[in-house]
């Protein structure tokens, strides 16, 4: 006999995507998804705001409506966006090298590496073979490690995503640049003015709203940065070693910017369909200009990518829907997967925002079952929606 599990699920869903609702309900069913938001807006209007399950392992503490959860390299996109923002606003120019800003960038070879090229994850700088184990909480060695570091391959000719080292750059970027550092920066200038609750660094009320986060041995990437000796991602990790741990207070509060950002489902939807429209907040204002959108979801590769040996599509910083990470079938959707199964993207010719994110890191290599469930659904609604 088939066990099925009942989880609480709470929160709008408009009548026309009730697909949505029903798939969500479904994912709790087997057991395997423990707590989980999923939202769609469409050109500021919430179409779909649901959450459910639980923030514990035991099932006894319901997931709220302002429930944030680690959504691991989701923050990356985020990361890239406060990048895109200075850039916007003059103080940054793609074409210029990094080290430009950042002069000790230039060791290594790296004196004529361009920002564009960083953030289009082809920099090859993937490992800080000089950052000793333990030393994910010091953000100087991090920083000086990287400054070091030589490139793996001739900057620019290697697709690489930079699991571990590219929320280091993009913060390097701002603060220098700012002088305000990334998560300052990011509540300040994006977070704030967009009304979105997300977050690099959690301390304070924030620790009080948060889910646990449950890695799940079976996960590719988490057992290659663990355990996998000779994987290019464990050579990469080695600065978090002993063992990354996602829900350790020093974790929380140092806000990694390649994978510590928490936020929640109804958060980067928000976020998403503000870009997926042009950068329009509403009552006229603007987030970031268009143009500075449209450059940072055009393709910079599409190719299997060195450290992991997945097929992405990247833009600059933003990955691309492709049909191994399919965003609701949109050519031009751009956003960002993170490890176990969260998600987040916008649809620019639809105009809208989705996301979906779960507390217990699902085992599998690409967004997994339980996002797909609703973004096929979604997809099938919206189709609707537009046929009508």
């Amino acid at each position: 006999m088939t066990i099925r599990f009942d989880a609480p699920v709470e929160g709008t869903c408009h009548p026309d995507f009730a697909e949505v609702r029903a798939a969500f309900t479904e994912n709790f069913a087997s057991g395997e998804e423990i707590g989980a938001s999923v939202a769609l807006i469409r050109r500021g209007e919430v179409l779909v705001d649901l959450w459910g399950g639980y923030l514990d392992i035991r099932r006894t503490q319901p997931w709220q409506r302002d429930t944030i959860v680690c959504m691991m390299s989701v923050t990356k996109s985020m990361a890239a966006l406060a990048v895109h923002l200075l850039i916007d606003r003059g103080r940054i120019e793609l074409d210029r090298p990094v080290s430009h800003y950042w002069p000790d960038f230039a060791q290594g070879g790296k004196a004529a590496m361009t920002v564009r090229t960083v953030l289009a994850h082809l920099g090859s700088l993937p490992f800080l073979d000089t950052a000793p184990e333990n030393s994910l909480y010091d953000i100087e060695t991090l920083r000086a490690a990287l400054a070091r570091q030589v490139p793996t391959w001739p900057p620019g000719s290697t697709p690489c995503y930079h699991s571990f080292t590219y929320g280091l750059l993009c913060e390097a970027l701002v603060e220098l640049v700012d002088g305000r550092c990334l998560s300052d920066f990011f509540r300040d200038e994006i977070a704030g003015p967009g009304g979105i609750d997300f977050h690099f660094s959690v301390a304070g009320d924030l620790v009080t709203r948060r889910s646990p986060f449950y890695p799940t041995r079976g996960t590719p990437s988490y057992e290659a940065i663990n355990w996998l000796v000779d994987s290019p991602i464990y050579r990469a990790w080695r600065p978090a070693r002993p063992r990354p741990d996602f829900n350790d207070p020093r974790y929380l509060k140092r806000g990694f910017a390649s994978g510590g950002g928490h936020g929640n489902a109804r958060a980067m939807a928000r976020m998403y369909d503000i870009l997926a429209n042009g950068g329009q907040v509403g009552d006229g204002r603007r987030l970031i200009g268009e143009k500075a959108i449209t450059e940072a979801r055009q393709p910079a590769w599409d190719a299997v990518e060195a450290i992991s040996n997945r097929h992405f599509r990247m833009g600059l910083g933003f990955m691309l829907s492709s049909p191994v990470l399919p965003m609701g079938g949109g050519r031009n959707a751009f956003g960002h997967a993170g490890i176990g199964g969260a998600i987040a993207f916008g649809d620019p010719d639809l105009g809208y925002g989705f996301s979906y994110c779960g507390n217990r890191m699902a085992p599998v290599a690409d967004q997994g079952p339980f996002a797909s469930a609703v973004i096929n659904a979604a997809s099938v609604c919206l189709a609707r929606t537009q046929a009508a």
